[in-house]
């Protein structure tokens, strides 16, 4: 019986021990340079990244959100946490970042809120998340280049100036 109960706790620390092996720790972080405005909320509503080899599955995990609303001005140079969440390990292919919603505020104090045509931004740079490792993904946003004034309105295209991992 004391073999068995041995036995037991040896099968459930082994699998324990394995879990932790199997999956890494994923951070994405978001930046921008400041852009000619007083306040600017980016709002965002899902991340997801692709896992190459995912057998039947679709491959895509929903990574949960730290920081769904974002002002990148108060950001200035500094980055700020998106997502944070433990993974599979192995290699991923793609990352896909929905915006939801901008709105700020001009220099001269007017409000504005932004449309949002197509707030979807997918990334096809690879990275390998290691077992009992981590990767910090920070995508660089470029907002000059999101952001256009229209006929009286502003509409707002998701640009990434560059995506950084380590």
């Amino acid at each position: 019986m004391f073999a068995m109960a041995v036995a037991g706790l040896l099968l459930i620390g082994g699998i324990a021990f394995l879990g932790s092996v199997t999956s890494g720790t994923l951070y994405v972080y978001v930046r921008d340079a400041p852009a000619e405005w007083k306040q600017l909320n980016v709002v965002f509503s899902d991340i997801q990244v692709h896992r190459a080899n995912a057998g039947n599955e679709s491959g895509w995990i929903h990574l949960p959100l730290s920081s769904p609303t974002i002002d990148f001005v108060a950001l200035a140079n500094l980055t700020r946490l998106l997502a944070l969440d433990r993974a599979p390990a192995g290699k991923y292919t793609q990352l896909r970042l929905v915006v939801n919603s901008v709105n700020g505020i001009l220099i001269d104090g007017t409000p504005v809120t932004l449309i949002v045509p197509n707030g979807e931004l997918k990334t096809t740079t690879p990275f390998e998340l290691p077992g009992s490792g981590a990767v910090r993904v920070t995508l660089d946003f470029d907002l000059a280049s999101s952001i256009h004034a229209a006929g009286g309105q502003w509409i707002f295209r998701p640009v990434l100036g560059s995506i950084q991992i380590s």
